[in-house]
């Protein structure tokens, strides 16, 4: 029986390949250009390393627009050249060269022989025999997306080798039968081998990572938070549980949520540094009670998410305290949130503007 080999088309053969309109993305991705209508993937060939040999089943995903069509050649061959035009020209010339335009590509492949398919994401390959197998993929339409996990077996199946020999015919309609439940097995059996990576918090779905907040003693319900920033604040849970209750926990997850450095003023310990004349003033500014903190950011957060953030930031203050957030907008005004080296300025008179979240501060004209 053939021993099974799956080969997997990843970053180290992407730099390898042909790319047109086409840019790699992470270690298992391509994805499309949106200024572009047609995106060409030509694959080094993938070496079977006996000659005539077998393929089984091409493999490849995608998240592309509605309006984009997606075309796979595949071919396979004993040599990697062919005569033509009573010549002998190296495939490699062809699919590789910049010059050559891809319907010229395209029409190497076919006389390869290649196979077509048109929005297949599982094709079979039984048909094709030889050592060196070309992929040509050819995206055309306007839009974005990606396409990714892209890989062959020299199988297909799995099964056939276990009925009488009077049934192993190669290619034919039981074969094929057959490999539905092969493709099943063996997709199956990728997800088991790769059961670890949905406890890698790097590697983990999006929508595992809530879970494993709540494992760790953090709720981040609420789906507020970009992918990126989750991922960060679950990987850091750990260590900020340790630091809850600190001015220490409350800045880095500020840090996290906001990407900014930010500033926390707390009360208790600003009573004793600070000597304030006018007692209401600095009770507006900073509470009135004991254990209050303000917390000053530059980043604005919208209205509909200032909760979120709050419900956030409360698993991690001070127990007893009030957690108080400032936006420092670009026009503090005396008496209120304004720091000279931070926030203050020249009053300028300007036009006011809808829909900006610009304040009547005094400065606004509304000009007749």
């Amino acid at each position: 029986m053939e021993e099974y080999h799956k080969y997997s088309i990843r970053k180290n053969r992407f730099r390898r390949s042909f790319l047109s309109g086409l840019e790699i993305e992470g270690e298992e991705s391509l994805r499309c250009g949106a200024g572009t209508y047609r995106r060409v993937f030509i694959s080094s060939p993938i070496d079977g390393i006996m000659e005539g040999a077998g393929w089984g089943r091409l493999h490849l995903e995608w998240e592309l627009g509605p309006d984009m069509v997606v075309t796979v050649y595949a071919a396979a061959a004993d040599i990697q050249s062919i005569w033509m035009e009573d010549r002998q020209i190296s495939c490699g010339d062809v699919f590789y060269s910049d010059e050559i335009p891809p319907e010229q590509k395209r029409h190497l492949m076919e006389r390869l022989g290649a196979k077509k398919a048109v929005n297949q994401q599982d094709i079979l390959l039984y048909e094709l025999e030889g050592r060196y197998l070309y992929l040509f993929i050819d995206i055309q339409g306007y839009g974005e997306g990606k396409i990714s996990r892209i890989w062959v077996d020299n199988r297909g199946d799995l099964f056939m080798d276990t009925f009488p020999e009077v049934y192993r015919e190669h290619g034919s309609f039981f074969h094929r039968y057959l490999s539905v439940f092969s493709s099943l097995y063996l997709d199956f059996q990728e997800r088991i081998d790769r059961v670890a990576e949905l406890m890698d918090i790097d590697t983990a779905p999006a929508e595992l990572l809530p879970t494993f907040g709540r494992w760790l003693g953090v709720d981040v319900s609420g789906d507020f938070l970009k992918e990126n920033r989750l991922r960060l604040l679950i990987r850091e849970a750990y260590q900020l549980n340790r630091m809850k209750g600190t001015k220490a926990a409350l800045q880095r997850v500020s840090e996290i949520i906001l990407e900014e450095k930010v500033i926390i003023l707390e009360k208790n310990v600003m009573r004793e540094d600070t000597q304030a004349e006018d007692q209401r003033l600095y009770e507006e500014l900073y509470g009135e009670g004991t254990y209050d903190v303000t917390m000053l950011i530059s980043t604005y957060v919208p209205e509909h998410q200032k909760s979120q953030l709050m419900f956030l930031l409360n698993q991690f203050k001070p127990v007893r305290s009030r957690l108080k957030i400032r936006f420092l907008d670009t026009k503090g005004n005396l008496d209120e949130h304004a720091y000279m080296d931070m926030n203050a300025y020249v009053c300028e008179a300007a036009q006011g503007v809808l829909d900006e979240r610009q304040g009547m501060d005094g400065s606004i004209l509304l000009p007749e």
